[in-house]
């Protein structure tokens, strides 16, 4: 997914921490292509900094709102930072495929969308 403004929030946080999720994610794709495992670990180690950085800001900020979804963004951000850990693990032997970059291209790009569509919605009341 690339960036667009028909994906952005209006929060300039929260759509700079989707962008960076989403540079990280083709440096991921990337660096899995070339076959360069250490720079896959690498990204993907980042890859979990952004993403853990970005849920808190995400839960802090439903939280302010207080977001009817709110438990089940907390349970789907609970889920992913699981997956993304075994991710992390299997990629330092260097198994890391292109199933695995489009799961994680598939989350976060649905992720991304959904977010900033429901928050348009909420934070235009």
């Amino acid at each position: 997914m690339k960036w667009t403004a028909k994906i952005a929030t209006g929060n300039d946080a929260i759509d700079a921490e989707h962008r960076a999720l989403l540079d990280c994610l083709g440096d991921l794709k990337r660096a899995m292509l070339e076959n360069r495992t250490l720079f896959t670990v690498y990204t993907l180690t980042r890859l979990k900094h952004h993403v853990s950085d970005h849920f808190t800001s995400e839960e802090t900020l439903l939280r302010a709102q207080k977001s009817p979804d709110l438990q089940q963004h907390l349970q789907d951000h609970q889920q992913f930072r699981y997956k993304l850990i075994e991710i992390q693990v299997k990629s330092i032997h260097g198994d890391v495929s292109m199933e695995t970059i489009d799961f994680l291209s598939t989350w976060l790009d649905d992720h991304v969308a959904v977010f900033a569509k429901n928050y348009r919605a909420t934070s235009s009341h």
